[in-house]
C-alpha cells in the first residue's frame, strides 16, 4: 500500500501527482490516506507531524477527562459525568475530522455508513420534509445495509470471544455463588448507554482520530490478520486507550482494557470504519457487567 499524500503544511516535490480519492485494497478496507486532495479543502494551517499531533490532542483530552471525572464529587453533576466525557471524545473526533474537509469523516472511519457524514450530491436538492424527517429517512435508508453488516460482524466476534472470556473471568475472579441472571436495573437503558455514551465516543476518538493519524505515521504495508493496520499504530492506540481509563479511575486494574483496545483497533483496520467496533465495544461492556453481577454480587 502506498503512503498517503503529503499532509497540510508539507511541501510537494516537483512533478508530484495530485492526490486522488483513496483506493480500496483487496480486502475492502480503506487505507489510512486522505480521502480528498488537500488543495480542494479549506485553507489549512501547517499541521504537526502525526504522532506529535496525537500526543498533544491526547494530553488535552486526558486533562479534560481528569477534570470532568472529578465532578463526581458534586452530587448534582455526578450522573452526567459519563455523558460529558463521551461528549468531549466525540466532539473532538468530529472537529478534527471536519478540519480535513469533506472527506475527513470518512477517512477517520466515523461516517457510520453516511449517518454522520454530509449527504450525497444527489440528495442536495431533495426536500428535507417536516422537521427534517425526509432527510432522516434517507440517511437511515443509506446507512441501514452497512449497519446490519457491522452488527453481524460484531455478533460473530462475540460468539468467538465471549465463551473463552467467561471461562477466564471465572478462573481469575472466582465465584461467590453459582451464576445467576442479575442484570442492572433498566437493562435496556444500560445497554443503550454503552452503545451511544461509551462505545461511539471512545471509538470515534481512539480508533477514528488516534488510530488514523498514527496510521499516517506508520502506514500499513501488509495486512495484520486481515486488518489494514501497522502493529505500532495498533499497540500505541491501545496503550493510550488504557491510560485514559486510569486517568478517569486511578486503579491499575483499568490498564487491562489495553487488550480489548487491541481487538477494537484490529476491527477498525479490518472493516475500514468503527461501526463493528462500536457494537463489539458496547457488547463487551454489557457482557462483563453481567458476568460480574452474575458471579460476584
Amino acid at each position: 500500500m502506498r503512503p498517503g499524500p503529503p499532509r497540510g503544511g508539507e511541501r510537494r516535490g516537483e512533478g508530484a501527482e495530485r492526490a486522488g480519492p483513496p483506493r480500496l485494497d483487496p480486502g475492502g478496507a480503506l487505507p489510512y490516506q486522505r480521502a480528498v486532495d488537500p488543495a480542494s479543502t479549506p485553507e489549512e494551517q501547517p499541521r504537526p507531524r502525526p504522532v506529535r499531533e496525537v500526543l498533544l490532542v491526547y494530553a488535552l483530552i486526558a486533562a479534560g477527562t481528569l477534570g470532568l471525572t472529578r465532578l463526581r464529587a458534586i452530587p448534582a453533576l455526578a450522573e452526567y459525568v459519563h455523558l460529558l466525557v463521551g461528549g468531549l471524545f466525540l466532539f473532538t473526533a468530529l472537529h478534527l475530522a471536519g478540519r480535513e474537509g469533506p472527506g475527513g469523516i470518512r477517512r477517520f472511519g466515523i461516517d457510520l455508513g453516511g449517518l454522520l457524514g454530509p449527504p450525497p450530491p444527489e440528495d442536495a436538492d431533495a426536500s428535507p420534509g417536516p422537521l427534517g424527517l425526509f432527510d432522516l429517512a434517507r440517511t437511515v435508508r443509506r446507512g441501514l445495509p452497512s449497519a446490519l453488516r457491522e452488527v453481524g460482524v460484531a455478533a460473530g466476534l462475540c460468539a468467538v470471544i465471549f465463551p473463552p472470556f467467561a471461562w477466564g473471568f471465572h478462573l481469575w475472579h472466582g465465584a461467590a455463588h453459582p451464576f445467576r441472571w442479575n442484570p442492572p436495573e433498566d437493562f435496556a437503558s444500560f445497554a443503550a448507554a454503552q452503545l451511544v455514551v461509551v462505545g461511539l465516543p471512545e471509538e470515534a476518538f481512539f480508533r477514528g482520530f488516534v488510530q488514523t493519524r498514527l496510521g499516517d505515521a506508520w502506514p500499513a504495508t501488509r495486512r495484520l490478520l486481515g486488518a489494514a493496520v501497522h502493529p505500532a499504530a495498533l499497540l500505541l492506540q491501545a496503550a493510550l486507550f488504557a491510560l485514559v481509563h486510569v486517568v478517569a479511575d486511578p486503579n491499575p486494574a483499568r490498564l487491562a482494557v489495553f487488550f480489548p483496545g487491541l481487538v477494537f483497533g484490529w476491527l477498525r483496520g479490518w472493516r475500514g470504519g468503527i461501526g463493528a467496533a462500536i457494537v463489539f465495544h458496547a457488547a463487551s461492556n454489557v457482557f462483563s457487567e453481567l458476568l460480574f453481577r452474575g458471579w460476584l454480587r
